[in-house]
């Protein structure tokens, strides 16, 4: 063979392998990237698997049987149980008993000599506390008709007010009722039993709709009440919105509510649409406490805060699951903030100048540490174009941006640090559907919205629930908004 020959031969073999090369590395290249997304893929999952009510906005309901996560709770150091100085609420003896009982002494338990003629030195008293029998009381009305013997036109007494029907139930029925269907969130089926075997009264299931119907029914103006409370309210007003079922069909209700009012509106949206029909936020000049759902910060006629529990939350979920040390720092500030304004509050509306800027100081030194350990952790993503942002950077983002917004409690004393509030106004429409089950129709869902605005207003105002639902039952109704 030619030299010629066995260098056209050589110089094949190495284009050949330089091919073999570039193929391969191509593919490594093109792995590498799949292994980078997979990677990426498996660590969002095991971040969303990893999520539960201790670093996210997901109710504890949802974390299971598996180990309890920590609260954001710390220890008080109190000792179980009633605490010094606390006023017990033991049982006292009453000055006027209802029933007495004598339990005499016949005859000396030594010799025997009768002792009935004996007058007693002293008594030794117990009393037992208990509900007596309970029985319906009927109370017949009689008009009384009369024949004037002068013209001989027959006169018909007037009824009370309300007695209308040949039987019908009285206000403390109707008022039980509703009490148990939309305060207790008992099911119609077992609030008719618990009526009937408490005060032997047969009440149908249809029978209690119509009352829970009219108990809505009537509280229109008082609700509108409520509302214009809350809208024209110039302090603080907690937002916030859960999702509820209505005739099968996925639902919002929204909630605006203070230490003194509840207003409850359920609607099929959750952004913009639903809070401009409900009309609180577009006319509301005060400061609307919320979780920074986009929807709120849209209306700029009021001022803003965050709720700052929600951020302890996500700030555990960047230590726990991105691993990324400057939130639990963060975390640590805002509860040392808390603190500070727990301790002044009786004495100040506010901190003083020298401790506001401090804390804004550490809070800046904070979001910068944690902007650069982010991109440091993140660099090789960010590189890449439409790359999603970390949990980590959303949440550093939303910190900077909103800054005055998270420390306003620190600002204004009257601002609340979280918005537990409207939470716990919500939790008992989420009880309502587990113990109930969900709402069959717009009309049942309306009815508990109002009803419950109104018991939930009157327990704020610290009257008795069943005396104010009683009231909706005559021409004398209560109205919150005019109990000052």
């Amino acid at each position: 063979m030619s030299e010629g020959k066995i260098i056209e031969i050589y110089n094949k073999g190495i284009s050949e392998v330089i091919d073999v090369i570039k193929t391969l590395s191509n593919q490594i290249k093109e792995q590498n990237s799949q292994i980078e997304s997979l990677t990426s893929r498996v660590k969002s999952l095991e971040n969303q698997v990893s999520k539960n009510s201790n670093n996210s906005s997901k109710p504890p309901s949802t974390d299971g049987f598996k180990k309890k996560t920590k609260s954001l709770r710390t220890k008080s150091g109190k000792k179980p149980g009633g605490q010094e100085g606390h006023e017990g609420s033991t049982l006292e003896l009453s000055d006027n008993p209802d029933e007495i009982e004598i339990h005499g002494v016949d005859k000396c338990d030594i010799c025997g000599e009768s002792l009935q003629d004996v007058t007693p030195e002293r008594y030794i008293i117990r009393q037992i506390v208990d509900i007596p029998d309970i029985k319906a009381k009927i109370i017949e009305h009689r008009a009384e008709v009369k024949k004037c013997p002068k013209c001989r036109r027959r006169n018909t007494g007037k009824f009370p007010d309300g007695v209308t029907n040949t039987v019908q139930y009285g206000e403390k029925v109707k008022s039980v009722a509703v009490y148990l269907t939309q305060y207790q969130l008992i099911p119609y089926k077992r609030g008719s039993e618990l009526i009937e075997d408490l005060f032997g009264i047969s009440l149908s299931q249809g029978t209690m709709v119509n009352l829970n119907n009219k108990c809505h029914d009537e509280l229109e103006p008082i609700e509108a009440n409520i509302k214009d409370s809350i809208t024209n309210s110039l302090d603080a007003v907690h937002f916030d919105e859960t999702g509820i079922y209505i005739d099968k069909k996925r639902q919002w209700l929204h909630v605006a509510s203070n230490d003194k009012y509840t207003y409850y509106e359920a609607h099929e949206k959750r952004g913009k649409i639903a809070t401009d029909k409900i009309k609180i936020l577009p006319n509301f000049n005060g400061t609307a406490v919320h979780d920074c759902f986009k929807t709120y910060h849209s209306y700029t006629s009021c001022k803003h805060a965050l709720c700052n529990a929600h951020i302890l939350r996500e700030l555990n979920a960047i230590t726990e699951l991105e691993k990324q040390m400057w939130a639990d720092p963060m975390k640590k500030l805002l509860i040392e903030i808390k603190k500070e304004v727990d301790l002044n509050w009786n004495v100040a509306n506010t901190l003083t100048l020298d401790k506001t800027e401090a804390f804004e100081e550490r809070y800046d030194r904070i979001l910068k540490d944690g902007f650069d350990e982010d991109y440091s952790a993140n660099w090789k993503l960010y590189s890449e174009k439409k790359v999603k942002k970390s949990t980590s950077l959303n949440l550093l983002n939303r910190l900077s941006a909103h800054k005055e917004e998270i420390l306003s409690f620190m600002y204004n004393f009257s601002i609340p640090f979280d918005n537990n509030l409207a939470e716990r106004d919500l939790r008992m429409a989420k009880v309502k559907q587990k113990v109930s089950g969900t709402f069959r129709s717009v009309e049942g869902a309306n009815a508990f919205t109002r009803i419950r605005g109104y018991v939930s207003t009157v327990r704020k105002h610290g009257l008795n629930t069943i005396d104010s639902i009683i009231s909706i039952f005559t021409n004398n109704p209560v109205d919150p908004t005019l109990v000052y």
